[in-house]
């Protein structure tokens, strides 16, 4: 098979083989450069979002449980005012508790990862009134190691006296 060298010549001729049409190393280099910049940037954005939509659940969390904490003081007083006049210090309220234990310090968590706690101060808010201070702690990955830096405080105050007076 014979091959007309007209036809190869205009048929190579279309290709310009130039250096100053391809990249070079440095240009190639930059567009990598720039390719990495602004993929750890959508990765700082990302991990940060994340991270503040974490801590905004668990912050709303502990809201709720506080709320919660403080609703079972006030059950806790409404079922029995005498014995709730008895009550004053700190107490540790645990997941499904609805009684007020021992006094003590909460260190660790007994509310899934929070630690809720309730202080009861007699006539915190005035004569034969109690303050009552319910704070949930959580931790998250700003907080230092072990420590639940973080805090959702319900305050309330409570009459310790019974308004249905007993004949």
């Amino acid at each position: 098979m014979k091959v007309d060298n007209r036809i190869v010549r205009k048929f190579l001729g279309s290709f310009q083989f130039s250096v100053s049409q391809g990249q070079t190393l440095i240009e190639t280099l930059a567009a990598v450069a720039i390719l990495s910049i602004v993929v750890s940037a959508i990765g700082i954005v990302m991990t940060t979002s994340l991270n503040n939509a974490t801590f905004d659940q668990d912050q709303t969390l502990a809201t709720k449980y506080a709320q919660q904490g403080s609703e079972i003081v006030q059950q806790i007083r409404d079922d029995s005012y005498a014995t709730f006049q008895s009550y004053g210090g700190t107490y540790c309220l645990a997941k499904g508790q609805t009684a007020l234990g021992a006094t003590a310090t909460c260190t660790t968590p007994n509310f899934d990862n929070f630690i809720r706690s309730v202080e009861i101060q007699q006539n915190g808010c005035g004569n034969n009134v109690a303050q009552v201070t319910v704070t949930v702690s959580f931790i998250d990955g700003k907080c230092a190691a072990g420590v639940y830096c973080h805090k959702q405080t319900v305050e309330s105050c409570l009459s310790t006296v019974n308004p249905i007076q007993m004949p």
